[in-house]
């Protein structure tokens, strides 16, 4: 297959040498299908006569194909490229006010995790306030509408994966947003008599469930893109910051609960407000997202076309499909199979244990876990010191990488959980001590995996497959919550808290395993030089 070669380059010296050379006439063979990048950008390092001139063909943009038509190649200048938007480098900011839009990027990724986080765990208070209204309904439909949200989580997270990487990062966003708010709006206006408000209110959270599964990838794509590509420290800092708004999320859902159930209203009113709230914060940010510009890869230029003549160049974009390139990349392979084994091994714990809580408070206060205001005061603790652990990773990041961190995480988690489980009976005679033990699994639950599974697939992936990777691996643990939340309270019952508490340790000590054997260290660097 035949490359047009199009020099991309702001250096107007450099440029001004290759003035003379026919560039545009010259062409470079090369079969995508059996040589790697690094042999592509050795011939056209040749072909260039250069060895000043760093060139990085884009090999995502190349595509197999048995024909013979000649498509352009972009070989980009990397040392004189322009920043793309989202430098968050004030002197390398253009002159049109894009700080204001990088912002706006990072903030709407923002707002949209913690809108999933609330919408996610907020269906659970609201499902026991309807209980009270419609007493009569079976288990079966009360599990269908919980499971719907997740479902659709997982539909969400697998699809916007795709249509990111198809329509860009900020149409996807604005989908994912809309159909949170269209959902959210749906669970709490729509269900009404007795006999179609579980069945509306089902179809309701998948519509929901879609849009802020959608938001994993799209936004740990947006926010890790939103940052000069330069600047590793930053980044990660920033997409570290961006998922933590998932913990303020995971505190409303309990609040916003405790306070309706405090407030002297009628019983349906309280879960339709409670489930509506979910819309406000896509609402809050809607507008944003849509003056939010696309990131590209490429490096935009105002300089005109140097050379006796302009042309109007139309670049292509085409590239291998997904998994012709998983297939081709051992390296790729276990990389994605450590972000999904990861991240559906926490899940596992994470979504078992929040299900499992009541349970554990029960025994040591003697809550009544089918009181709401109990259930709902009991899960605003655990949230609140929880929310520390997604502080503390935003502070360690660039002194830890994520693989270190989730590595920590799942260790401690493990540790924790082993000595809750064999000195189980022993700790009830220590409430307090036994609250705390178990109050800082979720601790380093935020401060490892659950902030790293989240950020380790927008770093380990390129970009040009970044999205539709992120969104495989968190259906993936979206996969293992359902696993967790479906089976935690079957072996509770049938083998016991201590035996459960040791399951949820060699589970966690597995996932520092995977993590230890699949991902890699990355050491970051900062233009800042911290």
């Amino acid at each position: 297959m035949r490359h047009n070669v199009i020099i991309l380059c702001n250096d107007r010296p450099r440029l001004e040498k290759l003035r003379d050379r026919p560039i545009r006439a010259r062409t470079v063979t090369c079969d995508h299908s059996h040589e790697s990048t690094a042999k592509i950008s050795r011939k056209l390092e040749a072909m260039l006569d250069t060895r000043r001139t760093q060139v990085e063909p884009v090999a995502s943009q190349v595509t197999n194909t048995s024909s013979q038509v000649t498509e352009p190649l972009i070989v980009k200048d990397q040392r004189a490229a322009r920043p793309t938007y989202g430098s968050t480098t004030p002197e390398r900011l253009p002159k049109d006010g894009h700080k204001v839009v990088v912002s706006d990027q990072i903030l709407v990724s923002a707002v949209a995790n913690l809108s999933t986080a609330y919408n996610l765990a907020v269906i659970n208070y609201a499902l026991m306030m309807l209980q009270r209204s419609y007493p009569d309904a079976s288990l079966e439909l009360r599990s269908t509408v919980d499971a719907c949200s997740l479902v659709g989580a997982i539909v969400g997270q697998l699809t916007f994966g795709y249509v990111g990487a198809i329509i860009g990062r900020r149409k996807g966003m604005i989908f994912t947003l809309l159909l949170s708010i269209l959902g959210a709006a749906a669970s709490a206006m729509l269900p009404w008599g007795t006999n179609s408000v579980y069945q509306i209110l089902a179809a309701s959270r998948f519509v929901l469930g879609v849009g802020v599964g959608g938001v994993y990838p799209l936004s740990a794509a947006s926010a890790v893109e939103a940052t000069n590509d330069e600047d590793e420290l930053n980044k990660s800092k920033i997409v570290a910051a961006v998922f933590s708004f998932q913990g303020i999320g995971q505190l409303l859902a309990p609040l916003m609960a405790y306070i309706m159930l405090a407030v002297n209203a009628h019983r349906a009113v309280r879960w339709r407000v409670l489930l509506l709230v979910g819309a406000f914060p896509g609402l809050f940010v809607l507008r944003r997202a849509y003056q939010v510009k696309e990131h590209s890869s490429l490096p935009s230029s105002t300089t005109p076309p140097i050379g006796r003549k302009r042309a109007d160049v139309e670049v292509k974009a085409c590239r291998p499909k997904l998994w012709d390139m998983v297939k081709a990349s051992t390296s790729l392979q276990r990389k994605l199979f450590g972000a999904c084994a990861s991240w559906f091994l926490f899940d596992v714990t994470f979504y078992g244990n929040v299900i499992f809580t009541p349970i554990i408070l029960q025994d040591t206060y003697g809550l009544d876990k089918h009181h709401l205001a109990d259930v709902a005061l009991c899960s605003l603790v655990v949230a609140a010191i929880a929310l520390p652990g997604n502080v503390l990773a935003v502070f360690v990041v660039g002194r830890l990488s994520f693989r270190t961190i989730q590595i920590m995480g799942f260790v401690a988690m493990g540790l924790l959980f082993l000595v809750l489980g064999f000195f189980y009976e022993q700790l009830l005679h220590f409430r307090g001590l036994l609250l705390g033990l178990y109050a800082l699994t979720f601790f380093f639950s935020n401060f490892g995996p659950n902030v790293c599974t989240f950020c380790l697939p927008a770093e380990l992936f390129a970009q040009d497959v970044r999205v539709e990777l992120n969104g495989i691996a968190a259906a993936t643990g979206k996969l293992g919550a359902a696993v967790g939340a479906a089976s935690f309270g079957i072996i509770e019952a049938h083998f016991g808290v201590s035996r459960l508490l040791v399951l949820s340790a060699m589970v966690s000590l597995l996932g520092a395993f995977v993590t230890y054997k699949f991902i890699s260290t990355k050491h970051y660097t900062s233009l800042g030089g911290a």
